[in-house]
């Protein structure tokens, strides 16, 4: 995982935990009126301070419209919170604005603010020392902003804290954490992307907040850190109350575990651990009897899978529910103990080493209601599994580029994303008429030895996205049932023996932009409701089939078409001169599409990103 994806992750799991947040600690003074309905308006020196916030910020998205000065109650201005008895502000949330500007001394005058919240915007210059002075507050979240400078040590001041953000703020820098130890108060800290490497001790100050649950530490240069506790912390007696624990990319070996240890109990739910370089987990996890989340993907260091799962085998065996640990370098079987996990409903352990044969029975004994399951791009064998059951709704299960063989028969009706590709299935496809309850949005069953016809059931996949079936030995027409899937987006059959005529059913799928029938037997006309209905498509390819006739000058309305193969063919007359008017294919690069389906589970989403080849 690269590095702006890391931060990605880390600022989507930021918005999750600052929402819950936010809806804990803004309720002070929110919205209404008193005992008699009558609404308090904010204080003039208040509003001034807020104008004055506002006066030399850019604001590209009118964020702050409702910020006028003939408006004189900024009680009810967008983003702002008031006591309803009062009138004073108590709340600030401006968030994913990208205000840009430097932060006003002029918050210190909003005597009884309690929340600031100031995310993902562009504020810039140094984080003002007067931040300080405002005791009052219990939530600070600047996060994903462009400062620089020192973290002013005078936030040690702030003992009200309840959470503090600091993640991705620009180019700062700590120059001592020891002001972190005053905040009493602290239950959630973030200060991912801050170098803590001269940092001695942090975790003697970490284990002096006795009410933070949540850490995250995520890039931290950590690993360079010489002296991370001191020499009375062997004999410390503190339990950690840290629930939510993020320690991703930086560069962590295995020697981290000594200090890791105190940081986690009983208490602990979320452990995250990716983007290191580690090379196993030590038993004491495994005793984690709370743990439900383990990331572990994106470690360099090589490692047998069975070891890392007998090291899982404690009663944390019985709590956890995420394992994601792709992207490692796992070596050996599966062993017995994906068995041993069985309350598991997230599992991902793609793109790795690993070598087994899995017993086709082996999803149907499972005792839990898999969400996500994902073995790709491993050497993984078998039969064709039994996917009918144990799979909860919209869920996603992926076992591309494995050696999986035979004939499918059962899947779940209620899976959401199915990719069997890059493997050596054989038979027909009628298995995917099973899938009866309208949830499936990816189909891939790319580069397998699948045979027989297209069945004319389609009508079951009304929300289907991406449907992929090239490099296969499927044969016959197309069904009419295909101009069911308006949803469409991605039609991929190239390499197949399908023929005949395009069903004219086809062009109710108005929400094509990728359509490639390349290398097929298709005859006939090229239709012209291809440029009429299909105004959408950037990639149309009907290479190396039997069509014949003329090219429809229809084509020449598709407006953002990049890419169109027609060769191969048995197509006659001229060629429209109308074709110069597709101007989009003269811009320069190529815009790859995200296709996006979301699961039951909101965490997990399946990406899919289009691509085509040009011969």
């Amino acid at each position: 995982m690269n590095q702006c994806v890391h931060i990605l992750f880390l600022l989507v799991v930021l918005i999750l935990v600052t929402t819950t947040a936010t809806n804990q600690l803004v309720a002070v003074g929110g919205g209404g009126g008193d005992g008699n309905g009558v609404m308090k308006k904010c204080l003039d020196n208040e509003r001034d301070a807020l104008l004055v916030f506002k006066a030399p910020l850019q604001d590209p998205f009118g964020c702050l419209y409702t910020w006028r000065a003939e408006e004189d109650d900024c009680c009810k201005w967008k983003g702002v919170t008031c006591n309803n008895k009062t009138g004073y502000v108590t709340g600030l949330n401006i968030s994913l604005c990208l205000l840009e500007g430097e932060i006003s001394h002029s918050l210190v005058n909003l005597s009884y603010l309690n929340h600031l919240d100031l995310p993902a915007n562009f504020f810039n210059g140094t984080i003002h020392r007067s931040i300080g002075s405002m005791t009052q507050l219990r939530y600070l979240d600047l996060s994903a902003n462009s400062f620089y400078g020192t973290i002013p040590p005078e936030f040690g001041n702030l003992t009200n804290l309840q959470v503090l953000y600091l993640s991705y703020v620009g180019s700062c820098r700590v120059e001592n954490l020891e002001w972190l130890s005053r905040l009493s108060q602290l239950e959630a800290l973030a200060l991912d992307g801050i170098s803590l490497a001269k940092q001695n001790h942090w975790v003697d100050v970490i284990l002096s907040l006795q009410k933070l649950s949540d850490l995250s530490l995520g890039g931290c240069e950590l690993s360079q850190v010489m002296y991370p506790y001191s020499s009375s912390f062997l004999n410390s007696s503190s339990s950690s109350s840290i629930e939510g624990l993020y320690l991703g990319n930086n560069s962590l070996t295995s020697s981290m575990y000594h200090w890791l240890f105190p940081l986690t109990s009983n208490k602990l739910r979320y452990l995250y651990l990716s983007n290191n370089m580690l090379d196993g987990i030590p038993k004491y996890i495994g005793n984690l009897c709370s743990l439900e989340r383990l990331y572990f993907f994106n470690n360099s260091a090589m490692m047998e899978f069975s070891v890392f799962l007998s090291n899982l085998s404690g009663c944390t065996s019985l709590s956890l529910q995420y394992l994601h640990a792709s992207q490692n370098q796992f070596t050996g079987p599966l062993s017995d103990d994906i068995q041993t996990l069985t309350n598991l409903t997230n599992l991902d352990i793609s793109n790795n080493r690993i070598s087994d044969t899995i017993p086709m029975d082996l999803w149907s004994m499972w005792p839990s209601q898999l969400t996500y399951l994902n073995l790709s791009s491993n050497n993984i064998s078998g039969n064709a599994p039994d996917l009918s059951s144990h799979f909860d709704s919209n869920s996603v299960i992926d076992l591309s580029s494995n050696n999986f063989y035979g004939p499918m028969s059962n899947v779940s009706s209620t899976v959401a994303s199915l990719d069997l590709s890059r493997n050596k299935f054989s038979g027909g496809i009628s298995f995917i008429c099973q899938i009866v309850d309208g949830l499936l949005q990816f189909l891939d069953l790319s580069g397998n030895f699948l045979s027989g016809p297209l069945p004319n059931c389609l009508w079951h996949f009304k929300r289907l996205v991406v449907l992929k079936l090239e490099d296969n030995n499927l044969s016959g027409r197309l069904p009419p049932s295909i101009g069911y899937l308006r949803e469409l987006e991605v039609l991929d059959l190239y390499k197949n023996n399908f023929s005949g005529e395009l069903p004219l059913s086809l062009k109710n799928c108005t929400s094509l932009n990728l359509m490639n029938l390349g290398a097929n037997k298709f005859s006939g006309n090229v239709p012209v409701w291809i440029g009429e209905n299909l105004w959408g498509l950037y990639v149309l390819i009907l290479r190396s089939n039997s069509f014949f006739g003329t090219i429809p000058l229809q084509l020449c309305q598709l407006p953002y078409l990049q890419i169109l193969d027609m060769s191969k063919n048995h197509l006659n007359g001229t060629i429209p001169s109308c074709l110069s008017n597709l101007t989009s294919m003269v811009q320069r690069g190529y815009p790859q599409n995200l296709h996006f389906m979301e699961t039951s589970d909101h965490h997990v989403l399946n990406a899919y990103v289009d691509h085509a080849m040009i011969e």
